[in-house]
């Protein structure tokens, strides 16, 4: 039909068609324009390209979409606009977007194809989602003015009182020095202000009072973790990985001192920079400690968040993680928006993604683990490989000299081994046996091929149990009750109960009255599970013995139920078998006499397979015990005792690995692979390529993004932002054509201009900004005509950040350790077992400061999500600051906080009267001495609070830590 139709227009057209270019421009302007701007616009045109069709300009429907060009000129059958608007293959507009157009629509648009497709719309050159000239223009791309010689603050009050007049605003007055020094103290160290501070700041009348304080706040070890710790949120640092199981990375931590100590020692920050894509390249011939803390500080290419089971195969993600990241942090740009399709709005194409890939997918990251595949791996070295063989060659000489020992007695077990099995067999009988079903339970009676009230023993000789798998092994975890009773005499009794809390001392394990127990593998012969380990899955709470995960026996030692792959009962004794490897529990008698069994067996793992078998045998044979125990010493000796290798300091970090393009995965798909992009600098940057022979890439993306002024600039704005409570551009993370434009332009060129001059030097840009008049203003109610405080008249109230809370918490209580804090107690990475249903999931108190707290992805640390603590799953630029109840029960109800109030009352409790009391805590909490209406209101509450001076003065505490004045800086 469309094609019959074709060729009936076809011959229409050569009696119908216009005659000049003046023709055709009507025609298209009058006739097709029209029908698509009503039909088709919504879906395809400016940034609504769906199928990737844009019919807004004619290089957009020459281009066409995934199905390919929409218009074949001349060839209305060929076309696939003709066709979809025909409802054939495709149907546009669809039935919800107004349904198919009418046969005059139709018959329109085939003859304007038929005709030419004559379209008159050339659209500016663009560059991703922006015109060319309007990416060459854009304001945060542009060079940087001429830095001043002398800059001076009084040149940023300038700029501001400028804008303030411009709109017939006067500016505060400045704050009292008691507000100022703790507002300054907080904002360089995130700490309260001593009394003795502000009282010796209050009583200095010198010009040069406030400058000492700034220096000597600057000069402080706790600055580098504030400031610090604002450049982890953006980041998105964490101690987690985030993928299904959310496994920890126990070297994290380096990258975090690093950081601090980057900011302390005021390292330049195009260094900063530099050192964080490419250090281990740029200090790759430092000394050691410079090779280390160049090696370190890639730690924050390799903290980005993994995905996925398997994460070897979501790698594309992490490296959109990372590239999403390090635009927005150093470059204020959405580049991750480009790894589908270019950029909606700003000058970033699919090619500048896959360009920055390719530098990444030529780098290896370190590797965290995931379920599929246990432990890390590809950490590097803080060590020259010549430093990691020299420190291991006389480990590894004295372990050889061991080895040959073992292998020496390995020899000497086989052969006693053989013995016991030959003798075994010949002087065993079974006492009791059954099959158990899943989650059943049968006990040793039920299955008893005898009486077991009264069986005779010699010494030496043993009561063996035994638990088999089935054919379907997999969730075998058996509970085992057994006890052992002398039928005359003192009736001892031997229970495996006896040694739960014990297991992991000894095997044999030396049990009361001489009546030994051995924890076997009887596959070939009895083989001593020779593997301990004092916690599973990270539990304390459960040991074993094994070999490898399995065979194993195993003991949950806390007086409740513990709840990992099932729920193991309290002070409970269980065993394990292996795939075709029963283990085994013997009991060697040390009486001749008679002895009554006791006890069940119980499959407490449901898998819905086929459940265990057990066998209860008496070897009647008074050598084997002895042989046995001898086998035990001999397999035992060294173990749990074999040294240790020497500790290779290792980073998670990143190094190189053979270097490679990338391909452009069409919408972002891996599995869709179009051409291959050069590794090089974004196009709107110049495009400047990898050199041949250059590596990955890494070395020179530092220096691009270093060099470049839009990175001064959003550093610059960063630091604006962290003093004043918002930056400049009111948009850190995004300095692109979505983001805020700066509501002082030339101020932040200014200082750009000066943060450049002045070598990076983040502590001159403190210097610049704190003794501006702009910061020293107090902070009052907004006004009517400035209600976001934009023009900065005066200085923002804040609540503090929840670090700042927890940290202010531990100042008044005197726990606070301000010490660094260095790896958190993560279960050994040998013995990680994570998975998508049980993942790593850990909260480690500590009164270091709270910047070091464990920072888990999946679920955060519940302090730190409570009040508004960073998202570690992606860049936080600023941090949200909600009221919600939640936090009010926080104040009634939390340990941490009740104990803190209390330990700030012991303190108190020192003090010879209560009026001392309340001044303080006032200056404690506050740095101002209580007015005397607010003594007498202490005075009242404690005189009518009910209970000891000790649970008085716990409740003071506690409403003054919970109060406005605590929380929040003017």
């Amino acid at each position: 039909m469309i094609e019959r139709l074709c060729l009936l227009l076809t011959a229409f057209l050569l009696v119908t068609a216009p005659t000049d270019a003046a023709d055709d421009d009507a025609f298209f302007e009058s006739n097709v324009r029209p029908l698509l701007i009503k039909h088709c616009y919504e879906c395809h045109s400016g940034t609504k390209t769906m199928g990737g069709l844009s019919l807004d300009t004619r290089a957009g429907w020459q281009k066409g979409g995934e199905s390919g060009p929409a218009i074949v000129p001349g060839k209305p059958g060929d076309s696939l606009l003709v066709e979809a608007v025909n409802y054939g293959s495709l149907e546009m507009p669809p039935p919800d977007k107004g349904g198919k157009l009418t046969d005059d629509e139709i018959d329109l648009l085939t003859k304007w194809v038929a005709m030419g497709a004559h379209d008159p719309r050339v659209a500016a050159p663009k560059l991703g989602g922006m015109k060319l000239t309007d990416a060459k223009s854009w304001w945060a791309f542009q060079p940087l003015p001429t830095a001043e010689e002398l800059p001076t603050p009084a040149k940023i009050d300038a700029f501001i009182l400028r804008e303030l007049k411009a709109h017939d605003m006067e500016p505060e007055s400045i704050a009292d020095k008691r507000t100022l020094i703790r507002r300054t103290t907080y904002d360089l160290t995130g700490l309260p202000p001593t009394p003795a501070e502000v009282d010796a700041f209050i009583a200095d009348q010198s010009l040069n009072a406030f400058t000492n304080v700034v220096e000597r706040l600057l000069a402080s070890p706790q600055y580098g973790v504030q400031w610090g710790r604002h450049w982890l949120d953006v980041v998105r640092y964490a101690d987690t990985a985030g993928e299904n199981t959310d496994r920890p990375l126990p070297h994290a931590w380096r990258y975090r001192n690093w950081v601090f100590a980057a900011f302390n020692r005021d390292m330049p920050y195009d260094d900063f920079v530099r050192w964080q894509l490419a250090g281990d390249i740029l200090c790759a011939n430092g000394d050691q400690t410079q090779r280390g803390e160049g090696i370190i500080a890639t730690g924050y290419l390799a903290i980005a968040r993994r995905f996925g089971h398997d994460i070897d195969k979501d790698i594309h993600l992490m490296h959109e993680d990372v590239i999403d990241n390090l635009g927005k942090n150093f470059l204020g740009l959405t580049t991750g928006c480009a790894r589908c399709h270019d950029h909606k709005y700003d000058p970033i194409t699919a090619a500048d993604y896959y360009a920055l890939s390719g530098i990444f997918s030529s780098t290896r990251f370190a590797f965290p683990g995931c379920e599929p595949i246990g432990q890390p791996r590809d950490l590097v070295p803080l060590l020259p490989q010549a430093g990691v063989d020299a420190l291991m060659k006389p480990w590894n000489a004295r372990i050889a000299v061991a080895e040959a020992e073992k292998e020496q007695r390995m020899e000497s077990i086989a052969a006693e081994s053989k013995t016991i099995s030959v003798l075994a067999k010949e002087t065993t009988h079974t006492l009791s046996s059954s099959h158990i079903n899943e989650g059943a339970s049968v006990s040793f009676a039920e299955g008893a091929r005898q009486s077991l009230q009264h069986i005779h023993v010699r010494k030496g000789e043993i009561l063996q149990l035994t638990v088999s798998p089935n054919a379907g092994h997999g969730g075998d975890s058996t509970l085992v009750e057994w006890t052992i009773t002398e039928t005359a005499g003192t009736q001892r009794k031997w229970r495996v109960s006896d040694f739960i809390q014990i297991l992991t001392q000894e095997n044999p394990q030396n049990g009361n009255d001489g009546g030994n127990w051995c924890f076997l593998e009887v596959t070939d012969g009895p083989k001593f599970l020779n593997e301990k380990s004092d916690s599973i899955n990270g539990n304390l709470a459960l040991k074993k013995w094994s070999i490898g995960s399995e065979p194993s026996v195993f003991v949950n030692t806390a007086d409740q139920p513990v709840m990992v792959w099932t729920e193991l009962a309290a002070e409970s004794f269980f065993v394990h078998p292996g795939a075709n490897r029963p283990v085994a529990v013997a009991w060697i008698s040390p009486l001749d006499g008679q002895v009554s069994i006791a006890g069940r067996v119980a499959d407490v793992h449901p898998a819905e397979l086929d459940g265990v078998a057990f066998q209860l045998d008496h070897i009647a044979a008074p050598d084997i015990g002895p042989a046995l125990t001898r086998i035990g010493t001999a397999s035992m000796a060294g173990a749990g005792e074999t040294e240790p290798p020497p500790v290779i300091p290792v980073a998670y970090a990143v190094v190189d690995s053979p270097p490679a393009n990338a391909r452009i995965q069409q919408g972002g798909d891996p599995e869709k692979l179009g051409d291959e992009v050069p590794r090089r600098w974004l196009s709107v940057f110049g495009g400047d390529s990898v050199p041949e022979g250059a590596g990955s890439g890494r070395r020179q993306l530092g220096d691009w993004i270093a060099d470049h002024p839009i990175a001064a600039r959003v550093m610059v704005n960063r630091i604006w932002q962290w003093h004043f409570g918002h930056g400049l551009v009111r948009s850190p993370n995004d300095f692109g054509s979505r983001g805020e434009a700066p509501t002082h332009p030339e101020l932040l060129d200014w200082l750009a201009s000066q943060f450049v001059a002045s070598g990076y030097s983040v502590k001159a840009m403190h210097r610049l900004i704190i003794h501006t008049a702009a910061y020293q203003r107090r902070s009052v109610s907004p006004t009517a005509t400035d209600p976001d405080n934009r023009l900065l008249a005066h200085f923002n109230r804040r609540r503090l950040n929840a670090e700042e809370i927890r940290d202010s918490l531990l100042v008044a209580s005197g726990e606070l350790d301000p010490t660094p804090a260095e790896a958190h107690p993560f279960p050994p990475e040998s013995t990680w077992t994570f998975s998508q249903h049980t993942p790593f999931n850990a909260v480690y108190d500590t009164t270091k400061r709270s910047a070091y707290l464990m920072v888990q992805r999946q679920r955060r640390h519940p302090f730190l999500a409570l009040f508004d603590g960073a998202d570690p799953n992606a860049s936080t630029p600023e941090r949200q600051m909600t009221t919600v109840p939640t936090q009010a029960l926080y104040f009634l109800n939390d340990p941490f906080f009740h104990n803190s109030a209390a330990a700030l009352a012991t303190r108190l409790r020192k003090l010879t009267d209560d009026h001392a009391r309340t001044t303080e805590v006032y200056r404690t909490l506050f740095q101002r001495p209580p007015s005397s209406a607010e003594q007498d209101r202490v005075e009242a509450f404690i005189a009518s609070y009910p209970g000891s001076q000790d649970e008085k003065w716990a409740a003071q505490t506690r409403v003054l830590l919970a109060s406005n004045e605590f929380l929040h800086l003017d």
